[in-house]
């Protein structure tokens, strides 16, 4: 039976860059990844500046470049097809790079999966299907399916790199509280005409949220939110939230080509890991994507599970390192968590109080490079801490204040949106005490 330090189930983002990691902590690591998936269906795309850095720790972020990446700025938020822009730039972040990347899901992946498959230390089994993992004995053993046999290799530490079904994660009884579901719907677009190259772009003028980017130097990744009852036809309320020329670019091409679907389901484990098993990337959890970290989030998983092993790994000492691995990742996980759908909230709630808090929210941004960046540093997942979320939270609310002589919101609804903010307010200092506890 062979045997390796650690076993990574998946070789998408999570466990190319989680087998990298360990290898250079001196692990021996099998990765075993069943099949990438096509471009028919949307995933990550974009990197944040930190997802960029570790990626270059690695040794991994050239041969991105030269797969094609194109480098990002930050976020540029439109609230309607005739706003110019709020641009939000990551170089506005003290001490941070100021640049990501992006590239189109199935280049950066295969590439990735290519390069991680040559870095010693790691061997990668494609096309294999991890079957099971006997995680309770003292050396684990995981059955997989590799060239049409059932194989049983063993290992010291289990990693399950599988994305939000993750099979291993069910089989340790682990438990996840759902979140939001709802179907992302998008288009690859050449020559699609920006407003500000080289950002992600956000347009929050409909019912839900519209992201556009650059996946090459000519093509722009552009994606809807649609409920899982409407269909797959994109409404004009959403069409005619985006600005010209972009709107008529993608109009063009959405008669040209089929669109490709994702279904997204929120959830988040109660825990990170179980007795020789960690677990990385989205297995971990998954919010929203209107805040597009999940790619960089899995590069972190990587690198913070790696310091937590911090050497070759040995029987008796991985389960110290796992309850390490737990404890670094609970708060990053937490703000994340609240940070996805606090924006979503902000940004496209009709609700009193969302207008409300939109208005200071803008009016922060507008007039504050400290609020600009602080905001930058808590999207790019370059700052973890729920309490400094909950501080900005309520600095918002109190831009929104000025929000009551502007008349954004009516005499009647200056109560109701009040009592919202405070109970929101409330909600993310009890979550950021938690946490800290």
């Amino acid at each position: 039976m062979e045997r390796f330090d650690a076993i990574v189930a998946g070789g998408g983002i999570a466990g190319s860059t989680t087998a990298a990691a360990l290898a250079k902590k001196g692990c021996s690591v099998l990765v075993c990844e069943a099949g990438l998936p096509n471009s028919k269906r949307l995933a990550g795309e974009l990197l944040h500046p930190p997802g960029a850095a570790n990626l270059e720790e690695l040794g991994l972020l050239e041969p991105m470049v030269k797969a094609g990446a194109v480098p990002t700025y930050g976020f540029a938020v439109f609230r309607n097809a005739d706003d110019p822009g709020t641009l939000l730039s990551y170089s506005e972040i003290p001490g941070g790079r100021p640049t990501g990347i992006a590239l189109e899901h199935g280049v950066l992946t295969r590439t990735l999966l290519d390069c991680v498959g040559r870095v010693p230390g790691v061997t990668l089994w494609n096309g294999t299907r991890v079957l099971n993992a006997d995680l309770d004995a003292a050396s684990p053993v995981v059955t997989v399916r590799r060239d049409g046999q059932d194989v049983e290799v063993a290992c010291t530490l289990v990693v399950s790199a599988e994305g939000r079904v993750s099979k291993i994660r069910e089989r340790a009884g682990i438990a996840c509280q759902d979140d939001s579901s709802f179907r992302m719907v998008g288009w690859k677009v050449a020559g699609a005409r920006l407003p500000y190259p080289g950002y992600g772009h956000v347009f929050i003028g409909g019912p839900t949220p519209i992201l556009a980017y650059q996946v090459s130097r000519n093509e722009v990744r552009v994606m809807f939110e649609l409920g899982l009852d409407e269909g797959l036809d994109v409404p004009d309320s959403l069409m005619n939230a985006m600005p010209e020329p972009l709107r008529g670019d993608l109009a063009a091409a959405m008669t040209k080509q089929s669109r490709a679907t994702a279904r997204f389901c929120g959830f988040r484990p109660e825990q990170f890991t179980a007795r020789n098993l960690a677990i990385v990337g989205d297995a971990g959890g998954c919010v929203h994507p209107l805040i597009a970290s999940g790619m960089s989030f899995c590069t972190a998983d990587a690198m913070r599970l790696a310091e937590a092993v911090g050497r070759p790994l040995a029987t008796g000492y991985v389960n110290g390192a796992l309850d390490a691995y737990e404890k670094a990742r609970r708060q990053p996980m937490a703000t994340r968590g609240a940070l996805g759908p606090a924006m979503v909230e902000a940004l496209c709630d009709p609700a009193p109080s969302m207008r409300l808090l939109r208005h200071g929210l803008f009016r922060y941004w507008g007039n504050s490079p400290r609020g600009r960046a602080t905001s930058m540093g808590l999207l790019s997942t370059r700052e973890s801490s729920l309490a400094v979320m909950a501080r900005e939270y309520a600095i918002v609310c109190a831009n929104a204040v000025t929000g009551l002589p502007a008349g954004v919101v009516r005499r009647n609804e200056i109560l109701p949106a009040f009592a919202g903010l405070a109970k929101r307010t409330a909600g993310f200092a009890r979550g950021a005490i938690t946490a800290v506890r």
